[in-house]
């Protein structure tokens, strides 16, 4: 909006206000109302639109209601109540100040400045300038600092101080003509030509207006000053006409005055006095109406008082009970926020604890459950291993009878023989292959089970050999017990050996134990 306001203008104009809310339509006039009167735009805004601006943000104590109070000032203005504007002024002045509104705040102090150069105060007037030029130049608005440059040369003429007013305007004469627009130029112009002829350089000046008048008509005021830097340089007849021109141009009661002392100059310097009287007359009636509008200017600075300390004090009483409503009600929002949580973390607290229980009992069962299927393993075991204990030592008893029967008869040997080649004939059969596996597995933490699952595609002549060997049986034994020749049995043994040294299973060395 700064930078580009014709830009930012159409954006708010093209914008469908039928599909817009309420509060969108309140910022869009607001906005509209305040580009025509930082930039004076020339935007017309309808009624709704413009009291929707002026009527909208009032006490929301935001930069809303800052932009809100500029508007009402320049509607002031236009209105001519200088009263009011400095009312308006001071009140967005301080609002702004508390809300650090920096942009806002230059643009007030520019237009304080100019209401103080209205009111004939030059020296506060200079100070708001400085203030706004001050401010302008932190935010890098050079068109606006070049605004706030001219409002300070204004303050300097107030002060007649016109020697410094001229040294400050050919200073901001190339920013004035690199950077403004063209309506501006001719503004600048004319106000350079006005202090070269009040430092007597008259000649410059109407120079200058020759200048500027060829595309443009120039006002009464301007032809009113005009005609006076004629008469410094003795073009009287230049400066009638001019002076002429003037007064038939519309003008306000200060500008009448002008005109009729530049015109009293004029016919005084040719002589014709007989005329003068007419226009003293003219001249004393616009005096008293034109002392009529100072006086209203210079009184409108006398309210300054109104915004002394019962004023602000109460704004700022107001202020701090607005946030501390908004603290108590940020602390109940806490309060609830907190309580809340903390309901929601004990409950979860509790659906945990109750979780965790439950997973306790359920491991308290899996562990009633493996002691009892250990018992069972060990019972069962216990009576493998006695089934074993009462084998081998029937097996003995067998043998002692047979022995015994056979004594020193024919059959001894014979006998003897045929028992020991049963027995050990039994512990190639299936039932014995079994028993023997079921021991490895109990006893050796499933040695055989995890074999199988590791060797997956081995024969079962080789699982029985590999279980022979868990067992500790030696290989003469395992010949025996698998009728096969031991030669082969050493084969089969290296091979098996082999197989386990090349595979990448982790319990490689335990197997490995058993076939040293």
């Amino acid at each position: 909006m700064i930078e580009r306001p014709d830009s930012a203008y159409s954006i708010l104009v093209e914008m469908d206000t039928l599909t817009i809310s309420e509060s969108q339509k309140e910022r869009r006039a607001l906005m509209l109302a305040y580009i025509s009167t930082v930039f004076s735009a020339p935007i017309n805004l309808s009624c709704t639109d413009l009291n929707r601006a002026i009527t909208a943000f009032d006490g929301d104590g935001s930069t809303d209601e800052v932009k809100s109070l500029i508007i009402k000032y320049e509607i002031a203005k236009n209105q001519g109540n200088p009263v009011s504007c400095l009312e308006l002024l001071k009140d967005a002045e301080f609002l702004a100040s508390q809300l650090d509104d920096k942009l806002d705040l230059a643009f007030i102090y520019l237009y304080l400045s100019k209401v103080y150069t209205n009111g004939f105060n030059g020296t506060v007037s200079e100070h708001y300038a400085n203030k706004s030029l001050k401010l302008f130049k932190e935010l890098r608005h050079r068109k606006q600092s070049i605004d706030a440059r001219m409002a300070i040369v204004g303050a300097l003429i107030v002060k007649t101080d016109y020697k410094l007013a001229l040294d400050s305007m050919l200073l901001l004469k190339d920013d004035v003509i690199a950077y403004s627009t063209e309506s501006y130029k001719l503004y600048f112009l004319d106000q350079l030509a006005r202090s070269l002829d009040v430092n007597g350089r008259s000649q410059e000046a109407i120079d200058i207006w020759n200048r500027i008048s060829k595309d443009n008509s120039p006002n009464s005021n301007t032809l009113a000053h005009w005609a006076r830097a004629c008469i410094h340089t003795n073009s009287l007849d230049s400066a009638e006409l001019l002076i002429n021109k003037a007064i038939a141009l519309p003008h306000n009661y200060s500008d009448e005055y002008l005109c009729r002392n530049v015109e009293y100059d004029i016919l005084e310097k040719m002589e014709r006095k007989q005329e003068l009287g007419r226009i003293d007359s003219l001249r004393s009636i616009a005096l008293n109406n034109t002392m009529s509008e100072r006086h209203l200017e210079e009184s409108s600075l006398a309210l300054n008082i109104k915004y002394d300390s019962a004023t602000r004090q109460a704004w700022l009483e107001a202020s701090e009970a607005r946030n501390r409503t908004y603290i108590a009600l940020l602390i109940a929002l806490l309060t609830v926020i907190a309580g809340v949580a903390t309901y929601i973390l004990m409950k979860k607290r509790n659906r945990l604890l109750r979780l965790e229980h439950e997973n306790d009992i359920l491991r308290i069962d899996m562990l009633q459950d493996n002691l009892f299927k250990s018992d069972s393993r060990n019972n069962d075991m216990s009576s493998r291993i006695s089934e074993l204990f009462k084998t081998r030592f029937n097996l003995i008893d067998g043998l002692a009878a047979t022995y015994f029967e056979c004594k020193d008869t024919i059959q001894e040997q014979k006998r003897i023989y045929s028992e020991v080649k049963n027995a050990l004939s039994n512990f190639g059969t299936k039932e014995a292959i079994d028993d023997l596996t079921g021991i490895v597995n109990g006893y050796k933490k499933n040695l055989m089970a995890h074999f199988i699952t590791d060797f997956p595609k081995m024969s079962p002549s080789q699982y029985k050999i590999a279980l022979y060997l868990f067992c500790g049986f030696s290989l003469p034994a395992i010949s025996i017990f698998t009728d096969t020749e031991i030669r082969n049995l050493y084969v089969y043994k290296s091979r098996l050996k082999s197989a386990i040294s090349k595979s990448d299973t982790s319990r490689k060395t335990e197997y490995l134990q058993y076939f040293e």
